[in-house]
């Protein structure tokens, strides 16, 4: 009786869910297959070769920092921004890249300031450091040195980027101008939208 409840549970929720099916269906035949699955072909094989790489060229002991932790967890959020995007929920792709750009400057940093640290010490760097830099100023700081950029260089290169992957964190009215702009209709269901999907892939 109970496995015939959970059953029954089960297809309620394939049920509430049913729309993704037609939109993912949507996307694939208005996009074709190439650019209906661009992020995990081009970004998860990206993943795979790099993550093979550093396996075949660094020791267990050398993987053990918060850099190779975070990358680790990238492949994920890939999978995720695919899902994501097969579900005609655009903003959110946005939001979670902010989230990956953060996330690897991030420990970028802390492992440029404490090379010599244990993964569990570079943690422990990270919780001290969250409320002092983090943001656009993690960022910029991780970037800048990297790339040879001035503030000035940042602004006009990196900083319109960072502006526009916020409009989706935070609710802003700039941010739902964006999607009304486009289809009104999708700010409260899963609906596909050619241009909105394109300037996401």
């Amino acid at each position: 009786m109970s496995a015939q409840r959970d059953k029954k549970f089960e297809k309620s929720l394939d049920v509430l869910y049913e729309t993704w099916k037609l939109v993912r269906s949507e996307t694939i035949a208005r996009l074709g297959k190439e650019d209906a699955v661009h992020i995990i072909n081009f970004h998860g094989n990206n993943w795979i070769d790099i993550t093979n790489w550093i396996l075949s060229k660094y020791n267990r002991e050398e993987q053990m920092n918060i850099v190779f932790i975070q990358f680790i967890r990238l492949f994920k959020e890939i999978y995720w921004l695919q899902f994501i995007f097969h579900n005609a929920n655009y903003p959110m792709v946005y939001r979670n890249l902010r989230y990956v750009l953060e996330m690897i400057a991030q420990a970028y940093y802390v492992d440029c300031k404490y090379p010599i640290l244990s993964l569990d010490e570079q943690i422990g760097k990270i919780m001290g450091m969250e409320k002092r830099i983090y943001g656009r100023k993690l960022v910029k700081a991780v970037l800048c040195p990297i790339l040879n950029l001035d503030e000035k260089g940042f602004k006009e290169k990196f900083q319109p980027i960072w502006d526009y992957l916020n409009k989706h964190v935070h609710p802003s009215a700039k941010q739902m101008d964006i999607v009304v702009e486009e289809d009104f209709s999708s700010l409260v269901t899963d609906s596909f939208n050619e241009n909105l999907a394109s300037c996401t892939v």
